[in-house]
């Protein structure tokens, strides 16, 4: 690649050079992967203004589900938060063009896979750079807003591990296994052919019972 750069005449290395800086020319998102469910600092950069000019001022609309922590102090700057727009925005300070701003907020992430735009209004002097294009691109025209990819954590609440838990097993489970022996449950579900003594040890004790009450009364009847 070197060698084919050098073999090009200078021109053609010039228009090269400019379509790159412009290609270039883009808000950073750091990092650009994190696990869902967590809460984590994202820092929104850049290096370049528009134009040659230097950047006034940054706009920023968090995505859907992701919810606003804390906006740490950037030297020289004033953050504004406007929970329902959903958006943070820096003022009162600058960057020169070339050189980098850093933007941090901290944020509690969904914990779903997939992709969060942080669509960027980048404010300078000579006007305004819209980071909101849903498209990711590089080429030179294109303005693709910061994307955060996320992966989803299994271990997380709401995740999924692999594994699966039933209530209603586990509750049966414990009906089954823990029921006290000699409930009437149990010998209604008992079905090994055998047979209790309870109910003929009862009958015999009511008969016992009634015997003895006839024949004190027969006794009675005789005495008389």
């Amino acid at each position: 690649m070197i060698r084919r750069l050098i073999a090009l005449p200078a021109l053609t290395l010039l228009a090269l050079v400019g379509l790159a800086s412009a290609a270039s020319a883009h808000v950073n998102i750091d990092p650009e992967e994190v696990t869902g469910g967590s809460t984590t600092t994202v820092t929104l950069s850049f290096h370049h203004g528009k134009d040659g000019a230097a950047t006034t001022g940054l706009e920023v609309l968090l995505p859907d589900g992701v919810t606003l922590v804390d906006v740490p102090e950037v030297e020289g700057w004033t953050s504004a938060v406007d929970e329902t727009a959903g958006t943070v925005t820096w003022s009162g300070g600058s960057v020169a063009d070339g050189e980098e701003g850093a933007f941090p907020v901290e944020v509690a992430i969904p914990n779903e896979d997939g992709e969060l735009l942080f669509k960027t209004i980048q404010s300078t002097e000579a006007g305004d750079l819209a980071w909101i294009e849903e498209e990711e691109g590089h080429e030179e025209g294109s303005y693709p807003a910061p994307r955060l990819t996320v992966v989803a954590d299994p271990s997380a609440p709401g995740g999924d591990d692999g594994t699966t838990s039933s209530t209603e097993d586990e509750a049966e489970t414990t009906t089954t296994e823990r029921r006290l022996p000699g409930t009437t449950l149990e010998a209604e579900q008992r079905d090994d052919g055998s047979s209790s003594l309870a109910p003929w040890l009862i009958g015999a004790g009511v008969a016992a019972v009634v015997a003895i009450g006839v024949g004190g009364y027969v006794l009675k009847r005789r005495a008389g």
